[in-house]
């Protein structure tokens, strides 16, 4: 068993004696003479904790003391624009080309779509071009480019068997309402993406409907370019490997306003750059769910509760993107691994059904619901989670979370979370827990600011932290035994603690705190 270990607590005892030796005392040696921002230890060295001024992401800056701010518009986004760290002003998904195919790389086996035309005889040619989309995908030779004109294409469509270029002259003119139940094994889908369909490419498309946005099963390899995936009545993007091997590249897109979530991978795997998920909504059921991203095994719902595939892993990795004021938790972790890097994840809201968590970045073991509602964790679903240089800001409970899993935090800020809406509890910025395994955080050169709780608490887990300013919390490190297992601080050296000035010792308390709940999988 790990036991309590003090931290950054000794304290130098210097006896002084008499005696008949009148020899002079040697004058005490100098303080060391540090630059701005930073301070002397009593080893004569200097630290400057927090993010280093050459350690900002892509699309951030550093503010000249302790950590980085992302460059972003002052106000969010309205409905259809969109920025990410890096962006000045709000801007929209891609910029629409001039002329009527806009600058899409057309040749001689491109399928042309618009749905304007007014004659009877299209056959996909510039001259006599196909009045529907699926008309296209259809005709379309494998691998083939398939060009659609602004419009509105009432319409569900199902890519199996053969990779298409699907693109669209931009987001803003050119949107493809779902009109009712998906063609293929793609329930209420307006974009379903089956299996065979490997290389595919979906770009400068509105996608909307009545149920999900964009299913894929058994693809790999598919690209979402500038796509703007709004107001769907089910989750934006969802990929599962039901079919077999899933896997796609979301970059520049817009996810937003979609019930249940933005992006759901279950035993699947993506990356997203330069991406927006925001304004998730919880699900019209029950009132539940809402988040941004969540990473999950394949888990499907059975008579004695919820069955999971827990060789099916999904992964995710996040770049220069923006999390933003969805439900429950902006990105959700579970038996999964997940790296985010240079990206926001901020203002998420309470779960709609309790006016619980609103956690920022929460990555745990999975733990599928039983027949009566449990949650069962399974020690051997433990997840990974890396965050680096990003923000993580005006979250609710936690703004990291750690659960039975291990994580690495690095570069980053974390700032302002705030108690839950329901119970005015937690508050923590950085929270790792025992829950059904061990769990453990590697945190270095991080700001850890403003948190109304801890600002790093450890229940029953092992956290290492070095180079680390946490600032204004009402514990700046915070450990309690829990789940049988005891807490341990590793000092790597160079922290600082304080408030409003930073400079002191950062020193561990145990206060009694107690950690949530983990989240189950299905709710």
């Amino acid at each position: 068993m790990r036991m309590k270990r003090p931290w950054l607590l000794a304290l130098l005892t210097l006896s002084v004696g008499c005696s008949g030796d009148e020899t002079e005392a040697a004058p005490p040696e100098p303080l060391p003479t540090c630059l701005e921002h930073e301070f002397a230890l009593p080893d004569g060295s200097c630290i400057r904790p927090g993010v280093p001024p050459d350690g900002c992401g892509e699309g951030f800056v550093h503010d000249g003391v302790y950590g980085c701010e992302p460059i972003l518009p002052a106000e969010p986004c309205p409905h259809g624009l969109m920025a990410v760290p890096g962006d000045e002003t709000c801007r929209p998904v891609m910029v629409c080309g001039a002329g009527k195919w806009a600058d899409l790389p057309v040749d001689g086996t491109t399928q042309y779509d618009d749905a304007s035309y007014p004659g009877g005889d299209g056959n996909g040619s510039e001259a006599n071009p196909w009045p529907t989309i699926g008309q296209a995908v259809t005709a379309a030779a494998p691998g083939a480019l398939i060009v659609v004109a602004a419009g509105s294409y009432s319409e569900n469509l199902y890519l199996q068997g053969k990779a298409v270029r699907l693109w669209g002259v931009c987001p803003e003119l050119v949107a493809i309402e779902g009109t009712g139940p998906s063609i293929g094994p793609c329930p209420l889908a307006t974009l379903c993406i089956a299996d065979g369909a490997d290389g595919t490419e979906v770009g400068g498309l509105a996608i909307h409907g009545g149920g999900m946005g964009i299913t894929q099963s058994g693809s790999q390899d598919v690209l979402v370019d500038r796509v703007w995936v709004h107001d769907n009545g089910a989750r934006g993007i969802g990929l599962e490997n039901m079919l077999g091997p899933t896997s796609a590249d979301v970059r520049g897109s817009l996810v937003e306003q979609n019930y249940e979530g933005g992006l759901v991978l279950s035993g699947s795997h993506a990356t997203v750059d330069g991406s927006v998920f925001r304004t998730s909504l919880p699900r019209a059921s029950d009132q539940k769910m809402g988040r941004g991203i969540t990473v999950q095994l394949l888990c499907s719902e059975s008579s004695s509760g919820w069955q999971c595939n827990y060789a099916a892993r999904s992964t995710v990795s996040v770049t220069r993107s923006l999390i933003e004021q969805n439900h429950d938790v902006g990105l959700l972790a579970c038996g999964s691994d997940t790296t985010v890097d240079g990206s926001v994840v901020r203002a998420t809201l309470p779960g709609a059904s309790d006016l619980r968590t609103g956690r920022g970045v929460n990555v745990q073991l999975a733990c599928p619901r039983s027949a009566t509602g449990e949650p069962l964790c399974n020690p051997a679903t433990r997840a990974t989670g890396t965050v680096t240089r990003s923000l993580i800001d005006h979250n609710l409970e936690h703004g990291l979370s750690v659960m039975g899993s291990d994580a690495i935090f690095d570069s980053s800020v974390v700032r302002s979370t705030s108690p839950d809406a329901a119970g005015d509890v937690f508050g923590d910025g950085i929270a790792v827990f025992r829950h059904g395994a061990d769990a453990s955080a590697i945190i270095t050169n991080m700001v850890v600011d403003d948190n109304a709780r801890a600002g790093v608490a450890s229940f029953g887990s092992v956290v290492s932290v070095a180079g680390t300013y946490v600032r204004c919390a009402a514990f700046a490190l915070n450990g309690e035994h829990y789940a049988s297992g005891d807490f341990e601080f590793v000092d790597g050296g160079g922290n600082s603690c304080g408030c409003p000035a930073v400079g002191e010792d950062c020193k561990v308390v145990s206060a009694g705190l107690q950690p949530p709940n983990p989240l189950p999988l299905g709710q």
